[in-house]
């Protein structure tokens, strides 16, 4: 199917078997939750726009620590109003799946400042995945609700506008049965972060970073093109600027 790269996100989810999410609506990350609002209206999917992206990242969190496949949404900016949970439930894990969609915005389309959000991931400990093209941005959120379950942390999936926003072709795959009900386990010396817990979920964090590091060397998104003595690095939309300008 010819998907906007937001569907091909909302998707791949849906083929993840999610079943809770909740955001703050920004452009450019809009036309997830939107798509999220119709499928909701039909199936067991449970959606809500949110007061602000501190609430939605919390409520989200809330569903993924009793286990349910949990996808929160928001744009750059957004991600810095839910940055005080964030760092915390880094701390804690998760139980079920738990994707963070970050869409920034370069260039400024539709925002009032530009960031550059990977710095989030460094800060928080957290891993972060960056599509290069529509297919990816379903395939990878797939990826990203199994890794999350695997190393019990959110994982972030980073965007752009060029990339939300562009079309292309999308295999599509089978949808994954969805739970929409799973038991919270009550752990007061895991869950409540007080200065004592905290000291000992620290590190667990980082015992999980190097876990997801050793992991990402081995992802297949990884890709090393031709040979030579020099070399170009690129991630995220940055990779197809590298190509077009290699292949004309």
């Amino acid at each position: 199917m010819l998907l906007l790269g937001n569907e091909a996100i909302a998707r791949g989810a849906l083929e993840a078997g999610v079943a809770f999410a909740t955001c703050y609506p920004g452009t450019p990350s809009s036309e997830i939750p939107e798509n999220f609002f119709k499928i909701s209206q039909e199936s067991d999917l449970y959606f809500e726009y949110s007061t602000n992206e501190k609430v939605a990242l919390e409520v989200g969190a809330g569903s993924a620590i009793a286990g349910l496949r949990t996808m929160v949404t928001m744009k750059h900016v957004g991600l810095n109003v839910a940055a005080d949970p964030l760092m915390t439930l880094a701390y804690t894990g998760i139980k079920g799946g738990m994707v963070i969609i970050n869409a920034d915005d370069p260039s400024l389309f539709s925002s009032q400042n530009e960031q550059d959000n990977r710095y989030y991931a460094r800060l928080s400990g957290l891993p972060m995945l960056e599509p290069t093209n529509v297919q990816e941005m379903k395939d990878m959120t797939i990826a990203a609700f199994d890794l999350s379950e695997e190393l019990g942390l959110p994982v972030i999936i980073r965007t752009t506008t060029r990339l939300n926003h562009i079309r292309g072709d999308v295999l599509l795959g089978e949808l994954k049965p969805v739970k929409t009900k799973d038991t919270f386990e009550k752990k007061p010396f895991h869950w409540v972060c007080v200065p004592a817990v905290s000291r000992n979920l620290h590190k667990l964090l980082l015992e999980r970073y190097d876990k997801s590091a050793e992991k990402s060397d081995n992802l297949p998104y990884n890709q090393i093109i031709g040979d030579g003595k020099w070399g170009i690095v690129a991630n995220g939309v940055s990779f197809n600027y590298v190509m077009g300008y290699l292949t004309r």
